[in-house]
């Protein structure tokens, strides 16, 4: 069985690297963007299997990303260093990370979330 397909969206190109290897390690396929173009082709054009987006990114959110996975279904995981932005932006509670937090916090949501 292929391994499970993550779409990562961040900014940072530190965070977006360290958390690609992360996750390649836990033994999860990464594609990862750091802009919103970048990642809505990605939604559009691969099998993604789970998203997870910084909700603030350079020239614009990363709201619409999610709002585009959860029209097809997709899980979502949200980081920020401002969790009430997740509740107000998205309408409703949504699996997120606070910045910072560990590692081992990002794969432990992924696996409850991709079984």
């Amino acid at each position: 069985m292929p391994a499970q397909h993550i779409l990562l969206v961040e900014d940072d190109p530190d965070l977006l690297s360290l958390l690609t290897e992360v996750l390649e390690d836990a033994g999860y396929r990464v594609t990862a963007a750091s802009r919103r173009d970048q990642a809505r082709r990605a939604l559009r054009k691969s099998d993604v299997d789970l998203l997870v987006a910084d909700s603030v990114l350079r020239g614009g959110n990363g709201d619409d990303v999610a709002k585009s996975a959860s029209r097809r279904g997709l899980p979502i995981i949200m980081m920020s260093g401002e969790p009430d932005r997740i509740a107000r932006l998205t309408g409703g509670p949504m699996p997120f990370l606070q910045k910072p937090f560990r590692a081992t916090a990002l794969v432990r949501l992924v696996r409850q979330l991709l079984p």
